[in-house]
């Protein structure tokens, strides 16, 4: 992803690889029939040891565009900001990224990514949340799901449009809640919209709890050629490190202290998922995963091929 983002957007632009992008481009990868086209890179370190990249995947593409619109979404949002120097630098940081958008919009429209339909979802944002707060994830679940959707068109898997559209919409749902929770004390501070002020709790974890669960069947239904363990870790990984934002536990840390907390914890999940697993033998593997997750990072697992029986530590 981040070779996909310096090539295609600039340099800087490897900053903008995010856990939400980075899932897309693994759902392209594991639906596709064909074998991607492997070939080995380094990423961010150009001494570091190279491993096998398919940064010139459909999917993979698909995700880096949707990140750099993402960026200027988000920039967008900023520039309304009620502070005159966060509502500057959004501006500024809005021209500077300019070009990276239009080429990553024209990127998507090249392929039939209804770019205007998903910008008015996201656009009908503020007039949801003041109709209906309860419905303030709609726009987002609603992008999401146009974006996870639209994986049929690059790989030509039409029977699985129903299920990754509501692989996404419900993923949208959960990235939507998820930062209002982490918000909720700073909007509160700074006179801002958060659902979580104006809607019941017990409501609010209701349509979370529905949104994880068909999160988990959508995905659960979708029929991976490659990489299904890795995805399997993945979401119970998830489950692990977000309990408390999936049980809405008020005692969660929130700010910039909370995120450090935060990441401590992942960390330490990440570690005792590794320290489960014993068939790499203390190679390097990413996140825990190992062979059963197809991501060893080194010796003969290079390919992220375990599931398919290529090295020793194959299941």
């Amino acid at each position: 992803m981040a070779r996909c983002l310096a090539r295609e957007f600039g340099y800087p632009a490897r900053l903008l690889v995010n856990r939400d992008a980075a899932f897309v481009g693994l759902l392209g990868l594991s639906l596709d029939p064909e074998i991607p086209s492997w070939k080995q890179a380094t990423c961010c370190n150009p001494l570091a040891r190279p491993f096998p990249v398919a940064d010139d995947h459909p999917a993979i593409l698909h995700a880096a565009a949707v990140s750099v619109c993402g960026l200027a979404a988000k920039l967008s949002d900023d520039a309304r900001d009620e502070g005159f120097i966060r509502r500057t630098a959004a501006r500024l940081g809005r021209l500077l990224v300019s070009p990276a958008t239009n080429r990553a919009v024209a990127m998507l429209n090249s392929t039939s990514f209804p770019t205007g339909q998903v910008l008015a979802a996201l656009g009908s944002q503020e007039a949801i949340e003041s109709a209906d707060p309860l419905r303030a994830d709609e726009p987002t679940a609603a992008a999401y799901g146009a974006i996870t959707s639209h994986l049929v068109e690059l790989l030509d898997r039409p029977a699985q449009r129903e299920a990754l559209h509501r692989t996404g919409a419900a993923l949208g749902s959960l990235v939507y809640w998820r930062d209002a929770w982490q918000d909720r004390r700073e909007d509160a501070r700074r006179g801002r919209f958060n659902p979580f002020a104006t809607s019941d709790p017990e409501a609010i974890r209701e349509r979370i709890a529905s949104s994880w669960n068909a999160f988990c069947s959508a995905l659960g239904g979708l029929p991976f050629v490659r990489h299904a363990d890795l995805i399997s870790n993945m979401q119970t990984t998830t489950a692990r490190q977000r309990r408390r934002f999936l049980g809405l536990e008020a005692d969660e840390p929130s700010g910039k202290s909370g995120e450090r907390a935060r990441r401590r914890e992942e960390r330490r999940i990440r570690k005792a998922d590794r320290d489960r697993s014993d068939c790499c033998h203390n190679r390097d593997c990413a996140d825990g995963c190992c062979c059963l997750g197809v991501a060893c990072d080194a010796g003969p697992c290079d390919a992220g091929c375990c599931d398919t029986g290529c090295c020793d530590c194959s299941p």
